[in-house]
């Protein structure tokens, strides 16, 4: 499902800057490109989400304010999702300071002073429902999280007051946890429980999500609105995510396994499905495929939260894989281990080499938990690495790019946070040896020359060896790959470095 929504993506944006309001209606939408942009970096897209970025810069309104295809008209929804994405990518590109503080400006200047509540369009308008009235004002809330990683990053304190106030206003005036309103589409309601996740009302979000469980047929589906039989694609991605972040695990993967089936040939999904379907019926929508994409990473994620426990937190000094990373230890002062698990590996390099730093990352919250408190870890995907460019003597990757989405994404960011004349060490299976184990549908194994070829691109000087395991003796199951980056350093672009590749295999 990942990789066909991903397809559809590469298809459908409008000459690498935006996305567009559905596959017929070919007009950017700056709301939907701008929550794109955090997706688009987890799945290692980040060509993409920078040039999406950048041109939200260019259709920016003078004060601020971001529009759909009339200029005079500007939201307040569309803006704050403009700035989640572009929060979320800063880093990368602080150039977008400014524009990102003339955005939360322009929300803030148009906000009640005394309530704190956001501008909203008038009744009858583009919020409107027909006969189930507008949409609930309460998706303002999905606003927030973003402005507070802006007032962050930005160091603005007096932002904090203004998000307060806002969030204060709508948890007291707005139904935000009931589905049986009559503009409850699961979209829209939707929006409002995944922000009070982010926003840490969790009382208030386990009500609105047990509310629209009760909906929740067995084979998975959720009615678009309460007393409709139809299904809103979105919205059932949507809910699968926050039932994903709640840990109501097997819930989510029902909606998943239901929503799997929508799935158009295309790769995206009509805005819903079922008897007098209301909400674009024929038309593939491109928030859908964002939302389908959260959702499926975060099954994946759960997956490893859920089977922790199975994974050993230990092992021998003797193994093959620790020998190879070992083997590159020399004069390294700090190390990044990717896709860590519970850090058996990081532990062992501490405990024999204490003077190294050593760092983790990982997406499993459950495994994190099980390191050692003086191993510096840090949640993320392997595809969007939170270290600036060059940070690492040594990093290391071990049975975690099999789980990798786009695995030439991840070894890029990796590339990316080592030092000029760092080692890289991969070290996974053997896809000749496909069928030894029993393994996960979206688990990848490796070409040994096809992988080589591949660091070959990135110039990086490489040997491919087999290597033992837990017991086991070199056997061609597993192989590490150990590259070598140019000493010189021509800029972050890991194409760009010198050297070729020699294979020991």
């Amino acid at each position: 499902m990942l990789q066909k929504a991903i397809e559809w993506i590469h298809r459908n944006h409008l000459q690498a800057q935006a996305v567009p309001v559905t596959h017929r209606k070919k007009i950017p939408y700056p709301e939907v490109t701008g929550y794109y942009i955090p997706t688009l970096l987890t799945i290692g897209e980040i060509q993409l989400a920078e040039q999406f970025a950048r041109w939200l810069v260019s259709v920016q309104n003078p004060d601020g304010s971001f529009s759909l295809d009339n200029p005079t008209i500007s939201y307040v929804f569309d803006t704050g999702q403009v700035i989640r994405g572009w929060v979320s990518i800063i880093d990368r590109l602080p150039e977008l300071a400014d524009p990102l503080m003339r955005a939360c400006d322009w929300i803030i200047r148009g906000a009640d002073p005394l309530t704190g509540r956001l501008q909203f369009p008038a009744p009858g308008g583009d919020w409107s429902l027909g006969g189930r009235g507008e949409v609930n004002e309460a998706i303002h809330l999905y606003v927030l999280q973003p402005m507070r990683e802006a007032a962050e990053k930005l160091n603005v304190p007096y932002m904090h007051k203004s998000v307060d106030k806002a969030l204060s206003y709508y948890l007291a005036n707005c139904s935000i946890t009931n589905f049986q309103m009559p503009n409850a589409l699961t979209h829209f309601y939707t929006y409002i429980q995944e922000a009070l996740f982010e926003l840490g009302c969790f009382a208030e979000v386990q009500r609105g999500m047990a509310a629209v469980a009760a909906y929740q047929q067995a084979s998975g589906a959720v009615p678009g609105y309460h007393d409709v039989q139809w299904v809103c694609s979105t919205g059932l991605a949507q809910l699968a995510k926050v039932w994903y972040l709640l840990g109501d695990i097997a819930r989510a993967d029902k909606a998943m396994d239901f929503l799997s089936q929508l799935q158009n040939a295309s790769g995206a999904f009509y805005g819903s499905y079922g008897v007098s379907a209301t909400y674009f019926p024929t038309e593939e929508i491109s928030w859908g495929v964002k939302y389908c994409i959260d959702a499926e990473q975060l099954r994946i994620a759960r997956h490893f939260d859920q089977t922790a426990y199975q994974y050993n937190s230990t092992i021998s000094l003797q193994d093959g894989r620790v020998q190879a990373i070992f083997s590159e230890m020399a004069e390294t002062e700090n190390v990044l281990d990717v896709g860590c698990g519970k850090g058996r590996y990081a532990t062992l390099i501490k405990q024999n080499f204490p003077q190294v730093e050593v760092h983790a990352v990982d997406i499993s919250e459950e495994m994190l938990r099980c390191i050692p408190a003086h191993i510096h870890t840090k949640k993320a995907s392997i595809q969007d690495l939170p270290y600036a460019d060059a940070s690492f003597d040594l990093v290391f990757c071990v049975e975690a790019l099999e789980h990798a989405l786009n695995p030439e994404a991840a070894i890029q960011e990796m590339v990316r946070v080592l030092r000029p004349g760092g080692r890289l060490v991969i070290i996974d299976k053997n896809k000749a040896r496909l069928g030894a184990l029993q393994i996960e549908s979206w688990e990848k194994w490796f070409d040994i020359q096809e992988l080589s070829t591949y660091l070959q691109s990135l110039h990086l000087k490489t040997r491919a060896e087999w290597v033992s395991y837990d017991g086991h003796s070199a056997d061609g199951l597993f192989v590490a790959w150990v590259a070598t980056k140019s000493p010189i350093l021509t800029g972050h672009n890991p194409r760009l470095e010198s050297d070729h590749v020699r294979a020991s295999i």
